[in-house]
């Protein structure tokens, strides 16, 4: 089914030429679910700002910036509700309007902005918000943010559900089921590796000193031991790295019959590979050395 049929008004702006697809479907994405486009293209500019701010504050928290961590939870919830907004865009109107889609919305937004704010606070103070129990308000904050953070990613399997249920969803087979997968998976792995390493008394290192200086740019994995945000990364990534390989078949033309069952062996090999990287940390050994 072409995504038009689903979608009268984008049929009438497709037909403006001068209006590129991507900013058609930029256009229509913030009429699926203003609350959660406008929050997380908020959330993008306010990374922006905070990236700054790693260059301008020189005060250091576990070697890094303190505006280090603040800026990469920003950015990834940021892009976290604009997927879950594209993932919506597909889906029939009526559907929009489900329980279980304003579930997806409220519930992820909150819970969001709710993680997000905690976190730049205490970064603002030079502060742990991770693996903090120094006092019992850090300690209850902490148990609310394991809260929170059950609930962002649980609107990723409720929406895999919802996709899967669809009969009208406006994308050929393989995209279709590459981003039931993928959502899947981030709920599943990021769940499960989340949960183990927010359990873990010394935080998320393994084998390595308790720094992130000198650790990989951007995210700061240890590059002298394990670091368990790797396997947690990949998990909560896989609703972006699934689809995006789809879409690559979809581009190079495979055929859906070959395209489908390509689509079922990535996502394993690609949960395999999450798994190892797991496994590799917990052997005390850096991702990237």
């Amino acid at each position: 089914m072409n995504h038009l049929a689903v979608n009268p008004t984008l049929r009438h702006i497709s037909s403006t030429k001068t209006v590129t697809p991507a900013l058609r479907v930029m256009w229509e994405m913030r009429k699926i679910s203003r609350p959660m486009f406008w929050t997380g293209l908020s959330l993008l500019l306010l990374s922006c700002l905070t990236l700054l701010l790693t260059l301008l504050d020189a005060r250091l928290f576990q070697g890094v910036s303190v505006w280090l961590k603040p800026w990469k939870f920003q950015f990834s919830t940021g892009v976290y509700l604009l997927s879950l907004v594209l993932f919506m865009f597909w889906l029939p109107k009526e559907q929009r309007q489900t329980r279980a889609v304003k579930y997806v919305v409220w519930v992820a937004v909150l819970s969001g902005l709710f993680e997000v704010g905690y976190i730049t606070w205490q970064g603002a103070l030079g502060k742990a918000s991770h693996f903090n129990v120094a006092t019992r308000l850090d300690a209850t904050m902490y148990t609310l943010m394991g809260v929170g953070a059950v609930l962002l990613v649980s609107a990723s399997v409720v929406l895999s559900v919802v996709i899967a249920r669809s009969k009208t969803y406006a994308l050929q087979p393989a995209l279709k089921l590459s981003i039931v997968l993928g959502l899947g998976i981030t709920f599943v792995l990021g769940m499960a590796f989340g949960g183990y390493m927010s359990s873990q008394p010394t935080g998320h290192w393994v084998g390595a000193a308790p720094t992130d200086a000198g650790g990989l740019p951007l995210v700061a994995w240890s590059r002298s031991g394990g670091d368990l945000r790797v396997a947690h990364f990949f998990g909560i990534h896989a609703m972006h790295i699934v689809p995006l390989f789809a879409f690559a078949l979809h581009r190079l033309h495979v055929p859906q019959a070959l395209a489908r069952p390509t689509v079922w062996g990535f996502s394993a090999l690609f949960c395999a590979l999450t798994v190892w990287t797991f496994v590799q940390a917990l052997r005390g050994q850096p991702f990237w050395a």
